[in-house]
């Protein structure tokens, strides 16, 4: 079964007359030993299953190619990639060689997403990825909506069932294999899961650290909307200074916000804010030293973790659609194929695969 239909062909079956086993010799130069579809076909087929089901998959091969596949020869072609793909991404030496080559800095997100297992019901997935990029051009804090940032010049995500010990352990060698042994030159931008940054302080001590900026936001728009009701002209404004003093001044722009919103004259109405305050001050004080936004805006650098936060996205528009249940051991080769089909990985899986 080829991209254009099937094809239909005859070849000659040579045999040693010393009794071994034979071969269709032509069947190597065809691309098609030991197959009953063509590696195009294949990589369709693996292309349109890590973004829609498998039934879907094969409606669309049908449509678009003409090709005939029942869902059920879709599911056995795809998972045996995944599971391929699963081992090429421990594997792929031209992939790290490519990443040591590239230029700009080391950039390291992660997340975490949840899917549904037929063995122990919804699971938490953890996704890392790594990027280099280079440095943008200088952003100020008042034109940071303005700041674009080059696209990065490698990358690369993975994604397993794990608890947080389990993934962060597997950080430094991943990282190591791609030629990153120096910490201190590794930039780690995260949203403010407690896991995320007692693993970052475990496995790659010394880092960079960042807390993204745009979660960083909500928490700031979440207390404005306490103390001044929500969709206020009020909340709109207080959220805005906010945001401008955490931009500028970090964490104490955080708390000059708060003195000003306790330095209301009537008693009562502190105490009524107090608490909205207090819960911004628990959040933010655990993240002092990751919010120097105004210094990685000078420096061309991202502030936020939009990287990791599309993965996860992607991974959960796949994995989680309306009724999907997985078994456990198909979660990471289909985790793997979608990161694969995302990443730098995609190009490189196909010109090896057998």
């Amino acid at each position: 079964m080829s991209a254009v239909g099937e094809v239909f062909f005859k070849r000659r079956y040579w045999q040693c007359t010393c009794g071994g086993d034979g071969s269709y010799a032509a069947d190597a130069l065809l691309g098609v030993e030991g197959q009953r579809y063509s590696k195009t076909v294949q990589k369709h087929c693996c292309r349109l299953a890590a973004e829609i089901s498998f039934a879907s998959t094969s409606e669309h091969m049908h449509e678009m190619l003409g090709v005939d596949l029942c869902p059920e020869t879709v599911r056995k072609e795809v998972e045996g990639h995944a599971k391929k793909m699963a081992r090429f991404q421990a594997e792929d030496t031209t992939s790290e060689e490519v990443f040591q080559k590239a230029a700009g800095e080391v950039e390291f997100t992660t997340d975490a997403g949840k899917v549904n297992t037929r063995e122990e019901s919804w699971k938490d997935l953890k996704i890392a990825v790594i990027s280099k990029r280079t440095a943008g051009e200088p952003t100020s804090p008042d034109n940071w909506k303005k700041q674009r940032l080059p696209v990065p010049t490698m990358v690369l995500a993975y994604a397993m069932i794990a608890t947080a010990k389990e993934f962060r352990k597997t950080w430094p060698s991943r990282l190591g294999r791609l030629g990153v042994t120096c910490w201190a030159k590794v930039h780690v931008l995260a949203d403010g899961a407690s896991w995320i940054w007692k693993a970052v302080q475990r496995s790659l001590t010394g880092c960079m650290q960042t807390l993204d900026f745009y979660h960083a936001c909500q928490h700031l728009n979440q207390c404005a909307k306490r103390i001044y009701g929500e969709e206020t002209s009020e909340a709109k404004a207080a959220y805005k200074h906010a945001r401008g003093l955490l931009i500028r001044q970090g964490w104490a722009g955080v708390c000059q916000w708060v003195s000003e919103l306790l330095g209301a004259a009537d008693e009562s109405e502190r105490e009524r804010r107090r608490k909205a305050t207090e819960r911004l001050i628990g959040y933010f004080s655990k993240h002092t030293s990751r919010l120097n936004y105004a210094e990685r805006l000078q420096a061309g650098q991202a502030i936020g973790s939009g990287q990791v936060e599309g993965e996860a996205k992607t991974l959960g528009l796949r994995l989680k659609r309306r009724g999907a249940r997985w078994n456990l051991g198909n979660v990471r080769p289909m985790a793997s194929l979608v990161c694969v089909r995302h990443t730098s990985q995609w190009e490189s899986y196909w010109a090896v695969a057998a």
